[in-house]
């Protein structure tokens, strides 16, 4: 949180250096205030997150966003925040209201001023909430996934997420640049909230991940760049790091390319060293989209060392395969269908840990007018989990229609 407020503050600081500039060039910065408001229904057949019946509920959702942006020959930022509230209807204890926030200062043309081909992105984002999302949408890019185990449905438990980017780049020529980019992310837990009459399924782990990535970068031609990258990575686990930790060590290789307006291309590969555990595991990671006059199709495959905050205090090797195909119908009316496919063990030496579990989900999209759009979705979930615990599968169906308001 703390991180937070530092770069809320960094970014009042420099909003407010344009102003005095632009009153002298007569072009005024460009600030958009879009509030939003989301409203949901639907039916889950599995609230708690575990095997078993009688565990299906309906939930009402209610979440109003607010999102700054602000444009500048220094600055292009954007501060979004917001909160998301849900009532249970046959289990009101569930009940709960949520927050989040990010922020988002692209300072090149600030740096560019002060040193000629210099840059400096910050990011920070952070979410509270009793139940972690397993998945994210597909990514698109080369580099090498920088988040938690994805893929695992985590248990209710109130929980806490900060993950904060200072990426800083230098143009050596008009062709080449060197970057060095630091992450911080930081996950904290609660009590877990179990089934009535049942148990938690495992332990959940307060779990810090740092990383610095440096190296080169390189535009051998107006459609490809090229970069190799040297990574350092530290995973802690507990309070202060009680329950251990381990580091990586490693290089990945990246290429990019556009192969025409509507395919590009990304691939990455390369390795790591684990330590303590001394091993060595390859890396990777590729996506592919392409978009047509109506159709556009997105997949994407990684495969990294994460930590794991479920079960064991261990890095794991995740392997992760999404994809997602959107066609357009009609002008307002669009049907999408997206899935990913995940894989964790934990990395050799490590306790044993064993995490497997899919994620279908058709949807609907019809934009009802400028301001409003509706949807409705079906998601197919499994989730197979495996420790030293025990064996906890199980499986989840979502029925559900939204209402998305965004004023711009």
């Amino acid at each position: 949180m703390r991180i937070c407020l530092v770069l809320v503050a960094m970014y009042g600081m420099t909003i407010q250096i344009p102003d005095r500039v632009q009153a002298q060039s007569s072009t005024e910065p460009d600030t958009q205030i879009i509030p939003s408001l989301r409203m949901a229904e639907r039916y889950d057949s599995n609230v708690f997150f575990v095997a078993g019946s009688n565990l299906e509920d309906y939930v009402t959702t209610v979440s109003p966003q607010l999102r700054v942006i602000r444009r500048s020959q220094w600055v292009k930022g954007v501060v979004s925040g917001g909160a998301t509230g849900e009532v249970y209807a046959k289990n009101p204890d569930l009940s709960y209201v949520g927050g989040n926030g990010s922020v988002d200062l692209n300072l090149d043309g600030a740096m560019n001023r002060l040193v000629q081909g210099l840059g400096l992105h910050v990011t920070d984002s952070f979410v509270y909430t009793p139940q972690l999302v397993a998945f994210g949408p597909p990514t698109s890019g080369s580099q090498i996934s920088e988040a938690f185990v994805p893929g695992i449905q985590a248990q209710r438990a109130n929980s806490f997420r900060n993950t904060a980017r200072v990426q800083g780049s230098y143009s050596l020529t008009p062709w080449m640049s060197v970057t060095s980019t630091y992450t911080d992310q930081r996950l904290r837990f609660g009590e877990p909230i179990a089934a009535p009459g049942g148990s938690a399924q495992a332990s959940l782990i307060d779990t810090d991940f740092q990383s610095v990535a440096s190296g080169l970068e390189a535009k051998p031609s107006p459609s490809d760049t090229v970069s190799l990258v040297h990574q350092y990575q530290r995973g802690t686990f507990g309070p202060g790091g009680t329950q251990g930790g381990f580091s990586l060590q490693g290089a990945t290789a990246n290429w990019a390319r556009s192969m025409s307006p509507a395919v590009q291309g990304r691939v990455a590969g390369g390795f790591v060293a684990v330590s303590p555990n001394s091993t060595v595991q390859p890396v990777a990671a590729a996506s592919l989209e392409w978009s047509g006059e109506y159709t556009a199709l997105q997949v994407s495959y990684s495969r990294n060392i994460a930590p794991s905050f479920l079960g064991a205090a261990t890095p794991v090797v995740s392997q992760v395969v999404s994809a997602t195909v959107r066609r357009q119908i009609t002008d307002p009316l669009s049907l999408s269908v997206s899935g990913s496919y995940a894989v964790n063990n934990s990395v050799s030496g490590g306790p044993p840990l064993h995490f497997q579990s899919y994620v279908v989900s058709p949807s609907l999209n019809y934009v009802i007018s400028k301001t409003f759009t509706t949807t409705l979705s079906y998601t197919r979930s499994q989730f197979q989990q495996v420790s030293a615990s025990g064996s906890f599968p199980f499986d989840r169906n979502i029925v559900q229609l939204s209402l998305v308001a965004e004023w711009k």
